[in-house]
């Protein structure tokens, strides 16, 4: 069984790898599901085994690229809560910067959301946004509870703002070619600076 599954998985990422670089050539609407068959050098059935379509295969993509195995404490025991969201959005940063050439093809992809009620692809984007969301929730409920962020702090929305902050630092990073220019900040230091905005002592968890 084991094995089996490791196959299945082996072939997802193999079907996940090739469509990302199609969408990078092709662009997404572009992109054909037969098109994806023919980089990953399967037949285009085989896609269908895996995938329900198109954008079913996108949504899996994005939600392969941005999320990673949680490290260190539970959000709610983090000893050192707010530099574990500064953490967290330098390594979104860091992961898209590392797409290179293919990283726009996949922020472009988050401009579904919204499309339609039944776009698989924005439904995949949308949960994992929710997912980051409730994740950052939770690490600046833990910062109101050690007294490192002010106790009147409206956590979701300063949630939704530091992804926002944090996404749209990335954005300006891929628009002046992803090559960082001395006076401009990046996605960890935008967040902090938003957070002190808040009234965050970052110096408290030192």
């Amino acid at each position: 069984m084991r094995t089996v599954t490791a196959k299945r998985e082996a072939r997802q990422k193999q079907l996940l790898q090739a469509a990302l670089r199609v969408f990078a050539r092709n662009g997404f609407d572009g992109a054909s599901v037969a098109d994806i068959a023919e980089a990953a050098g399967v037949a285009k059935g085989s896609v269908y085994l895996y995938f329900d379509s198109k954008e079913s295969l996108a949504g899996d993509l994005v939600t392969h690229l941005f999320t990673y195995p949680a490290e260190g404490a539970r959000p709610s025991q983090e000893m050192r809560p707010l530099h574990r969201i500064l953490d967290f959005c330098a390594e979104q940063e860091r992961r898209v910067l590392e797409l290179g050439t293919q990283a726009p093809v996949v922020l472009h992809m988050f401009g579904h959301v919204g499309k339609t009620e039944d776009d698989q692809l924005a439904r995949g984007v949308r949960q994992l946004i929710a997912e980051s969301r409730f994740l950052v929730r939770l690490l600046l409920a833990n910062a109101q509870k050690r007294g490192s962020l002010p106790s009147g702090v409206d956590l979701r929305h300063a949630a939704a703002m530091i992804l926002a902050v944090s996404y749209g630092m990335i954005h300006g990073r891929l628009a002046n070619g992803a090559a960082r220019q001395p006076e401009q900040l990046d996605s960890r230091e935008a967040v902090a600076v938003f957070l002190r905005g808040l009234g965050a002592d970052l110096g408290k968890e030192a």
